[in-house]
Parts: structure tokens; C-alpha cells; sequence
């Protein structure tokens, strides 16, 4: 057993790595921090990718005291005091499972970040930030050359059932940018993804428009899916909170092909 202020300062020491950061210019709508608090002793903690009643239930039927996930309740400022905040609220409150949030700091983290963990689950090696909507969310990444297909056959089981790949590029991948969830680019950004010499782009979500694009931008694309994306980060914190606390851990499987 732990307690919240001891899981609570590992988690700000670990995923707060860049202290200098604007967290809520960055990241207005949505929490990197503790949300809710609850009870002060933790004997379980569950993890998920989105915050939902569902989720609640389900980490209340598990006996979670703490909940970490990636997308957290939306900040009233954007969504109002409606029916669905509180009703989350109350459940939270009632039930006093504390909620931590991580949306920016889990996408760009550089060590168990999502994108982090996409590239190094492809065998690849971080380079560099990649500035997604003028912030670093993203990462690109150097492989010393790794075909497409090797690269799907590694990712297809930790990907959406309905994954999407344009096989449009170099077979052989040796430059790579991941950006998770909602992380496709937009056609000003194509430009900057030919004249680095990017060979494949890795997002979770794909608009119409993408096709074409990455076609006759002759860059390879793929899609995981924006729940299954944002699980990479999600499970490596699990493996850390394993390591360094005394407490039993469940990630919370509310899968959505999305």
C-alpha cells in the first residue's frame, strides 16, 4: 500500500521532465496533473486511455483507489458544467478514487511518452522532437533501415483492428515520425516531411485528404488508431509504477477501434 502524495510526487518527478514548459498554454483544455482527489491510502492503481463513467465503474469493480489515464475530463472553461462533467465528478467524489490526467506530457515525453514508445518499439532511436501544431508532441526517430513490412508485422498487434497503411514510400524506412491520437498533419506540414526525408509517418486517426497527400508526396503513412496509440505510454508508466512502489496495478482495457 501507498499513499496519494507518495504516488502523486512520483508521477510529477517522472512525467514532468521539462520543468520550464507553458503546461497550460501548451495544453489548455485538458489536465497534466492530479484532477480529483480521493482517499488518501492506495492498495491498487488502474490505468486507461480516457476518462469515462464506464471507466470509473469499471476501476471502482477493481478496486482501484487512483486512476491515471491519457485524456482527462475536459476543463469546464471548454465544456461547461454539463450533465456528463458532473455526472463523472460525482461518481469520482462519491466513490473517492482519485484521477490523475497526462495528455501532453504522455504524448511527448521523451523516455515513456506514446511516441516515444512507438519508435522504440519499431527498433528505432530518438532524434529529435517533431513540432505538431507548433508543439513538440511528436518525435522523429532513425532506424539504420527497417522495411515497411517488418514495421507493420511489429506494430499490427498493438494497432486498431482497423489500421490503415499507404504504402507509398521507400520500402526501406530509415527516417520516421510518430505523432499519436489525432497526430495526422496537415498539407502545410507535407513540405517539412519531404524536405527532411521522412520515410514514414505514424499517426493514430486519417482524414480523407491524407490518401492523396502522402501518395503524391511519395511518404509512407499509418494510421493506428488513436486509442491504440495512446496505450504505448500508458503501459510503460505501468512497468515503472511496478518497479518503484509497493502497490498492485490494472490497465483497464475500454478498447475502442477508433
Amino acid at each position: 500500500m501507498i499513499t496519494l502524495n507518495q504516488l502523486q510526487a512520483l508521477l510529477e518527478n517522472l512525467l514532468l521532465y521539462d520543468k520550464s514548459l507553458d503546461l497550460p498554454k501548451i495544453d489548455p483544455h485538458m489536465a497534466n496533473g492530479l484532477v480529483v482527489k480521493g482517499e488518501n491510502d492506495i492498495k491498487k492503481v488502474g490505468l486507461g486511455v480516457s476518462a469515462s463513467l464506464k471507466l470509473f465503474q469499471m476501476a471502482a469493480e477493481r478496486n482501484c483507489q487512483a486512476l491515471i489515464v491519457h485524456h482527462s475530463l475536459n476543463f469546464p472553461s471548454f465544456n461547461g458544467y454539463d450533465e456528463i462533467f458532473q455526472k463523472r465528478m460525482a461518481f469520482l467524489l462519491k466513490h473517492e478514487i482519485s484521477l490523475f490526467g497526462y495528455h501532453f506530457l504522455l504524448d511527448s515525453h521523451p523516455e515513456i511518452g506514446h511516441n516515444a514508445q512507438i519508435i522504440k518499439t519499431i527498433g528505432g532511436q530518438l532524434v529529435a522532437p517533431y513540432y505538431f501544431q507548433k508543439q513538440p508532441w511528436g518525435y522523429i526517430g532513425a532506424l539504420g533501415s527497417t522495411s515497411l513490412d517488418k514495421i507493420v508485422r511489429i506494430l499490427k498487434p498493438k494497432l486498431s483492428p482497423n489500421f490503415k497503411v499507404y504504402p507509398f514510400g521507400k520500402k526501406e524506412i530509415k527516417k520516421v515520425i510518430a505523432v499519436s491520437g489525432k497526430g495526422y498533419p496537415s498539407p502545410s506540414d507535407l513540405q517539412y516531411l519531404i524536405t527532411n526525408k521522412i520515410d514514414l509517418y505514424i499517426s493514430g486517426e486519417v482524414s480523407e485528404w491524407i490518401r492523396e497527400l502522402f501518395r503524391e508526396a511519395e511518404i509512407n503513412f499509418i494510421a493506428g488508431g488513436h486509442y491504440h496509440t495512446e496505450r504505448f505510454g500508458l503501459l510503460a508508466l505501468e512497468n515503472i509504477l511496478k518497479q518503484q512502489l509497493v502497490v498492485k496495478t490494472e490497465f483497464l482495457e475500454l478498447e475502442n477501434e477508433i
